[in-house]
């Protein structure tokens, strides 16, 4: 694996000449750039085009549409995304990457989260599955949103992080 090394922001990266569609990675714990075979935690940038990624590794069957990110409730990056299968495989697909099922906090939609670190849950990735498919004519398809950066309720201290500084933003 690449080492990781100094944090970028996706105006970062576009005004140094670089193709994000080339030089991003979506992992279980984040969206990164790979230069110079450094992996490099990247922040969306608010206010230019969608960017339409095509997953890897444990997201080889989903394709991304990286949209914005939130930092005031600790998003970096967020966005929807499309899997190339039923939802049935999109779950194991997450669970295969290291993602849990978490139950209860979204009606009609299978929920997903990381760890994030141990005690404080900070940099958790969160998936969520839409159980119906948005569009009925290609069931073969499931849908969802994501994000990643805030705090997983469902660590030690996590739940108060994200209850004070996240989930109320």
């Amino acid at each position: 694996m690449p080492h990781r090394s100094s944090h970028r922001t996706t105006r970062h990266l576009l005004d140094a000449g670089h193709d994000l569609s080339a030089c991003l990675r979506m992992l279980p714990s984040g969206l990164f750039a790979l230069l110079e075979s450094k992996l490099h935690p990247v922040t969306v940038t608010n206010g230019h085009a969608a960017l339409l990624h095509h997953g890897q590794d444990a997201f080889a069957r989903f394709r991304f549409c990286i949209t914005h990110s939130r930092l005031e409730a600790s998003q970096t990056a967020a966005g929807t995304f499309t899997y190339d299968g039923p939802v049935d495989e999109a779950e194991q697909a997450l669970l295969t990457a290291g993602f849990r099922r978490r139950r209860g906090a979204h009606a009609g939609q299978r929920e997903f989260r990381t760890r994030g670190h141990w005690l404080t849950g900070a940099d958790s990735a969160h998936f969520l599955l839409f159980e119906l498919p948005l569009h009925p004519g290609n069931p073969g398809r499931t849908q969802g949103e994501f994000h990643f950066g805030e705090h997983t309720p469902y660590s030690p201290l996590g739940w108060l992080f994200h209850w004070l500084l996240e989930a109320h933003r």
